[in-house]
């Protein structure tokens, strides 16, 4: 651990009297306006996040915003804040939305502050996920909390079906077939195999594409991707899900459904291990196994958000970095780990007994995202004005191959279509 690091950790772990010596006061109060989403996964942990950090700054106040309840949401909000001159002063956004901000000249660069503090290195970033808050070559935001997609099984289901766990197929096709033996081996109404597809910032469905080692965008963000053999497989394996008899269920009743104890196997965000542990209290066997990779290059889109700046000023700025950087530092992430199913941005958090040290040898369901680190890719961001109506049109025709609607060979060309016709241009044409 770098020495910085190290002197950092001492006072945030010290006394109250050192703590507060070490924080860096103001030069007069400032009350920060933060927006952030998703109020079921993060009310507690960011008003106990504020409660510290005001104990450890206290001439910076935190004044929350109400909170909206998702990604997109919260990126409609402030667009519409651009336009009456009221954009918070920090706020937490999907990791898919910098480019969008920083387009529209939303956004204050962080590479001032994090090189006073000595580098991302320094103040313990891990960087792969780091360098998920760069766009076009400067640092726009830092990782607050960070999912990978995994798999969600109830071992006692999977064990009346004959299967085992740690046997469990590595590819959709198995996977479904092995869930109609679920089906058949469980109660009415079981499911055997349920996939998120509608997750926020169509993520899921880039997991597919990336996972068979395809993209989604071409470099420079203003071609499509997906219009090659990993995308037509990721079409195909959402219309497999159909035919298969899948349910089409929200994000909200398929979460519901496998802590009651009726889904056999959840294709899901790791940002609900915690919750589900809770929910499931005992009821039954519950382990969390990697997302299938369908090439030997495949990779995963890093999910979550990150902290994005928006203050204005100097003093405003620079109290705004302060939580910025204790929101993502080693004692932020130690509380924010052990209220979700995220995964930590900060690595000191992790490799500090005091802090993290033990909590992944004691929780294994939470490891399942630690150990997919180093296949994390890019959460494919869509840029210019229409990112959001692209998001839409995705979400809107992958739900036809999941109601079977449409089939995968009549959907890629309607994608290929709409939304290269609402990408921007590329430079010099």
């Amino acid at each position: 651990m770098p020495y910085q690091s190290k002197q950092l950790l001492r006072c945030l772990l010290g006394s109250t009297v050192g703590i507060i010596g070490f924080a860096a006061s103001a030069s007069a109060e400032v009350t920060l306006d933060v927006l952030y989403t998703t109020p079921g996964t993060f009310s507690t942990l960011q008003q106990n996040l504020a409660k510290r950090f005001t104990e450890l700054h206290p001439d910076i106040k935190i004044k929350f915003r109400n909170a909206v309840a998702g990604y997109e949401e919260a990126a409609q909000q402030i667009l519409r804040d651009q336009l009456t001159g009221r954009l918070p002063d920090v706020a937490f956004n999907g990791i898919n939305q910098i480019g969008l901000f920083v387009d529209r000249g939303l956004g204050v660069p962080l590479d001032g502050f994090i090189a006073k503090e000595g580098g991302t290195a320094a103040l313990g970033y891990y960087p792969t996920l780091a360098a998920l808050g760069k766009w076009k070559g400067k640092m726009y935001g830092l990782p607050f909390a960070v999912s990978t997609p995994v798999l969600y099984v109830n071992a006692d289901l999977v064990e009346k079906a004959g299967g085992k766990v740690d046997d469990l197929p590595r590819s959709w096709p198995e996977l479904l077939a092995f869930g109609k033996k679920v089906e058949a081996a469980g109660n009415a109404g079981v499911t055997g195999l349920y996939f998120q597809w509608e997750q926020t910032g169509n993520w899921l469905v880039q997991s597919l594409v990336t996972s068979k080692g395809g993209h989604i965008l071409k470099a420079g963000g203003c071609n499509i991707a997906f219009n090659d053999d990993a995308g037509m497989w990721a079409l195909k394996t959402l219309e497999s899900f159909g035919k298969s008899g899948m349910p089409n269920l929200g994000l909200a009743q398929a979460r519901q459904s496998f802590v009651a104890g009726s889904v056999a196997v959840l294709a899901d965000s790791t940002s609900y291990v915690a919750a589900a542990e809770r929910q499931i209290g005992g009821r039954f066997k519950f382990r969390t196994v990697p997302f299938p990779l369908a090439a030997a290059d495949g990779r995963l889109p890093a999910g979550g958000n990150m902290a994005m700046m928006f203050a204005t000023g100097t003093d405003r700025q620079q109290a705004a970095w302060e939580y910025i950087k204790f929101v993502t530092g080693p004692v932020g992430q130690t509380q924010m780990v052990n209220l979700t199913g995220y995964m930590p941005g900060n690595a000191i958090a992790v490799e500090t007994t005091e802090l993290l040290g033990s909590f992944y040898g004691k929780n294994p369901n939470h490891k399942t995202s630690i150990d997919q680190l180093p296949i994390l890719t890019e959460w494919a961001s869509f840029p210019g004005d229409n990112s959001l109506k692209i998001i839409e049109i995705i979400k809107t025709n992958t739900e036809y191959l999941i109601t079977r609607r449409q089939t995968a060979d009549e959907t890629m060309p309607l994608l290929v279509k709409e939304v290269a016709a609402l990408l921007p241009p590329c430079a010099g044409q």
